[in-house]
């Protein structure tokens, strides 16, 4: 089968289209012929730089994928030959290959069957943010209707999801967006209003949408210095839930607000094995969802042959897109 291989982390021209082996079926494991894949951030980390969770390299990137089952082990159910799927299991350590292939073998608890809905392309834009936004908003946070929610990041891959996600189960949907027609965009995809943090200070937007109570769950997708601001906007004893809480923080303002701050990391499943079918149920939950009209996907208007995966992750690593970048596999 050929792969995108990356011998070393580096830039996104390491990218090599080879000829390899493709993988043999094991015990509890799906073959997928990988249709198409996005990229999300963690990919263009994994790519540059090496991380704690870096794969052995050389290494074939990218988490998400959507495909078709080739084989089927014995002791696998649910899934037969042909079916379409989506799902999350590749590139990282922990994993076997990646989705940048012809080919992955993915652990069956990390597979769903995709929205009937959806093209391949679309549905290989959700696995990964439509997990972390669960994990996020119901796991974690417990949103219930009727309580404020405010996104940082509204139109990002995460964001987006999120509030669809959370308007669902009846929240009060506030994202942060950086332009008017962002604020426009962000309203067709979950968003009630929509707050341009350019131009409105976080003390009048508190004010303005809470009186000045603060929201009940702050769910930020920005993360680093942005950390302080989800403090700020969140209500006495809320909770705030971050994708990307490193570095170092002021906590005073969490301590003395009485705050619970939870931070999501969805790779953990997949690097040390345990809790993987969770994935799996989410994944079906949110091909319900998208069936039902309740989640779409937004996605870049430009979607890349799997061979232009350099042009890919430099855009996403530009910021510029609107919505996931996709790449198509042939």
């Amino acid at each position: 089968m050929k792969a995108m291989i990356i011998s070393t982390p580096g830039p996104a021209e390491n990218f090599e289209l080879k000829e390899i082996d493709k993988p043999q079926l094991r015990s509890r494991h799906l073959l997928i012929e990988v249709r198409a894949t996005s990229v999300n951030p963690i990919d263009t980390k994994v790519r540059a730089k090496q991380l704690p969770f870096s794969p052995v390299y050389p290494a074939i990137l990218h988490v998400d994928f959507a495909g078709i089952v080739a084989e089927v082990p014995h002791d696998v159910t649910g899934f037969k030959v042909g079916d379409f799927v989506y799902g999350v299991g590749g590139g990282i350590k922990g994993t076997i290959g990646g989705a940048l292939a012809q080919f992955l073998l993915v652990d069956a608890d990390l597979v769903a069957p995709m929205p009937a809905n959806l093209s391949f392309a679309e549905a290989a834009s959700l696995p990964l943010v439509s997990i972390t936004a669960w994990e996020a908003l119901l796991d974690k946070l417990k949103i219930s209707s009727g309580q404020t929610l405010l996104i940082h990041g509204g139109l990002g891959g995460v964001g987006h999801i999120a509030a669809q996600l959370g308007k669902h189960f009846g929240a009060i949907i506030h994202t942060t967006v950086s332009n008017d027609s962002d604020a426009e965009l962000s309203k067709k995809f979950g968003a009630d209003y929509t707050i341009n943090y350019k131009s409105t200070p976080l003390i009048e937007y508190v004010e303005a949408f809470t009186s000045n109570r603060g929201f009940d769950f702050v769910f930020d997708t920005v993360g680093g210095n942005n950390l302080e601001n989800s403090f700020q906007a969140t209500r006495l004893n809320g909770s705030v839930a971050c994708i990307a809480t490193g570095g170092n923080h002021d906590l005073t303002l969490m301590y003395s607000k009485g705050l619970s701050l939870h931070s999501v990391l969805m790779l953990i499943p997949l690097i040390t094995g345990h809790g993987r079918n969770h994935y799996g149920k989410i994944l079906f939950e949110i091909k319900k969802l998208v069936e039902s009209g309740k989640i779409k996907p937004l996605i870049h208007k430009e979607i890349f042959n799997w061979k232009e995966v350099p042009l890919a992750h430099k855009l996403v690593e530009s910021k510029e897109q609107k919505g996931k970048v996709v790449l198509v596999i042939e």
